[in-house]
């Protein structure tokens, strides 16, 4: 099973700081043993939402807002994509989170990927040029979607053929729904100590019902890409558009031990999307 998760924002990530050398050396340790354990597919940090946007699509017109966004703690600051045998399996690696992040005080999302009524995964195109600017494009949800209102065939046909073509021009990295919070978990860590809790969760609009990462020249080119998408839970929608970050984009040295084990992740995510 696929799972997705979201390490979730705080005063820190919304002001954009640069993580220590002890939680770099801490959570580079805990990703490689993610990745030798083969759980963890993917993981990737987002910049703070003062250089986000969201954008509302209603009866065909698009209405952007810039960020920076208030409800900082509904908001993400990370996401990593899992494969395992069972949400539970995925709660006890996340149990294992390194306390030298927030000092032991974050709240982490497990949500179960997939699409309510199926659809197809993205293969990302191995050979494509890696120019330009990686975004992520959140899905908010909505009471439909967290009800897994069934969607027309039709619909899911049209994204499934857009989201091979956008992937095989080396646009689209990676694609996927996310099923109701009914089936998610929150570990929420306080002083280091864990606390599960089980969904469904009531802030409905400002849950994540599906997300896709795109590589564009610009942010004006992803929200002109966002308004193209042909989301199937349309016409109403919104959608919070982030950069994400990159190893060089942080203030800091990376050893050769943490380049090589972002590269082994980014490997494992292609050839998974190549399955």
């Amino acid at each position: 099973m696929r799972f997705l998760i979201f390490r979730k924002a705080d005063a820190e990530t919304e002001q954009g700081a640069m993580p220590s050398e002890e939680l770099l050396t801490a959570m580079g340790a805990y990703n490689q043993q993610l990745v030798d354990a083969g759980v963890m597919r993917a993981g990737e940090g987002l910049r703070p939402t003062r250089e986000a946007v969201r954008m509302k699509l209603h009866n065909g017109q698009a209405t952007v807002i810039d960020g920076p966004f208030t409800e900082t703690k509904e908001l993400i600051a990370g996401l990593s994509v899992f494969e395992a045998a069972s949400r539970e399996e995925v709660v006890n690696w996340i149990r294992q989170w390194p306390m030298q992040d927030g000092d032991g005080n974050v709240t982490v999302e497990i949500r179960e990927a997939g699409c309510p009524g199926g659809c197809a995964e993205v293969h990302p195109n191995p050979d494509a040029k890696q120019e330009g600017k990686r975004f992520a494009v959140l899905l908010r949800s909505s009471p439909a979607l967290e009800a897994e209102e069934p969607v027309a065939q039709e619909k899911l046909d049209r994204l499934d053929a857009h989201n091979a073509a956008e992937a095989a021009r080396g646009v689209l990295l990676a694609a996927d729904g996310l099923r109701s919070s009914a089936r998610a978990s929150r570990v929420q860590f306080s002083g280091g100590k864990a606390t599960v809790l089980d969904g469904p969760f009531t802030e409905i609009k400002e849950l994540i019902a599906g997300y896709w990462m795109i590589r564009v020249a610009s942010m004006m080119d992803a929200i002109e890409w966002a308004k193209r998408n042909p989301y199937p839970t349309g016409p109403d929608v919104e959608v919070e558009i982030r950069p994400m970050y990159e190893l060089d984009d942080l203030d800091v040295d990376f050893t050769p031990e943490l380049r090589e084990a972002e590269q082994r992740m980014r490997q494992m995510q292609l050839e998974a999307g190549m399955r």
